[in-house]
């Protein structure tokens, strides 16, 4: 290996590192605070697997080796510290931090970890009700939380029954006509076992029965069939095929496509139907939250005592619906 090339590479692991560390403490302990409330919520399952990501090692050209289990990765005073718990850290940390080699990127989370835990420990018990800073940020919180709450309220005031209902009946009028088709269908590999499979059709052997011992797919266990789809959903030869066909009849001859050579039946045609009022109610509701919101800050706008000054100070003309000094 060229000495100067080895050179520039560990001068830039030692970058990439110094990099790393710059960037979970720019996220910092308090991250690993509040993070812990979410603890649950984190990919547990997949870390304590090993289903993790292995990088590249730079130098070696090897894979590292991240054996399964949840082992203990620390200890402060007495109390473990698991791989799980660092890689929940992790999933805290901004996107394009958590994109680095898990060979660098551990060691500097798992002393974030440990720092986390450090503090914790350092802190319980600790009484500041009546210092000046908690006392502030406390009312601030409760500030927050009493608007929140307060503007959640007023736009609660506005989804009525009947505005829902409404904002339901204006979807299904403009929900856009689509053809769908539902079908059944056997998968094989070859031409001419598709065609054998067609003759015994023919001579009344049983779609389903013929799909649930010969199809190559997952649908053979259904008996080859495939829900409601429109056009676009599948592949262009089978769709073309599919909606070619009257529904109860099947193609008379293999459709090849690339996952190899169908026979299709199509059991029934129909418009695509838009959601029931059950299933679109929540993103209904969801959309008029916005709107409902806007209303009541625009109504609140409105009976506002407001002036307005552009950028060098000079008074601006009030808005519509505002009102003016």
């Amino acid at each position: 290996m060229n000495k100067n090339m080895k050179t520039n590479n560990e001068s830039g692991n030692v970058l990439v590192i110094v990099l790393v560390a710059l960037a979970i403490v720019a996220v910092g302990v308090l991250a690993y605070l509040s993070g812990q409330s979410k603890k649950e919520e984190r990919m547990q399952t997949a870390a304590a697997n090993g289903q993790v990501a292995a990088p590249q090692d730079a130098d070696a050209g090897e894979q590292m080796v991240i054996k399964p289990g949840n082992p203990v990765v620390a200890k402060v005073d007495g109390q473990e510290i698991t791989r799980v718990d660092v890689f929940n850290f992790i999933q805290t940390l901004p996107a394009q931090t958590r994109q680095l080699p898990v060979a660098q990127l551990f060691p500097v989370a798992l002393d974030q970890v440990i720092n986390g835990r450090i503090i914790e420990e350092n802190t319980k018990g600790v009484r500041l009700d009546s210092d000046p800073v908690v006392k502030e940020r406390l009312a601030n919180v409760k500030k927050t939380i009493v608007r929140e709450v307060y503007v959640q309220k007023q736009v609660e005031k506005k989804l009525t029954d009947e505005r829902i209902k409404a904002a339901y009946d204006q979807y299904v009028q403009n929900f856009p006509e689509i053809d769908e088709v539902k079908v059944r269908h056997i998968l094989v590999e070859d031409k001419s076992k598709a065609k054998d499979l067609i003759k015994q059709l023919e001579e009344g052997a049983d779609f389903a029965k013929l799909a649930t011992e010969n199809s190559t797919d997952g649908t053979a266990e259904n008996g080859g069939e495939i829900d409601y789809f429109a056009e676009a959903d599948v592949v262009p030869e089978f769709a073309k095929a599919a909606f070619g066909l009257e529904a109860g009849t099947y193609t008379k001859s293999p459709v090849k496509t690339e996952f190899g050579f169908h026979i299709i039946e199509t059991q029934d045609k129909r418009k695509r139907p838009p959601a029931s009022m059950e299933q679109a109610k929540p993103f209904l509701e969801a959309q008029l939250r916005q709107v409902a919101l806007n209303e009541v800050v625009q109504e609140w706008r409105g009976k506002a005592d407001l002036e307005r000054y552009d950028i060098n100070g000079d008074a601006i003309e009030p808005a519509a619906g505002e009102a003016a000094k």
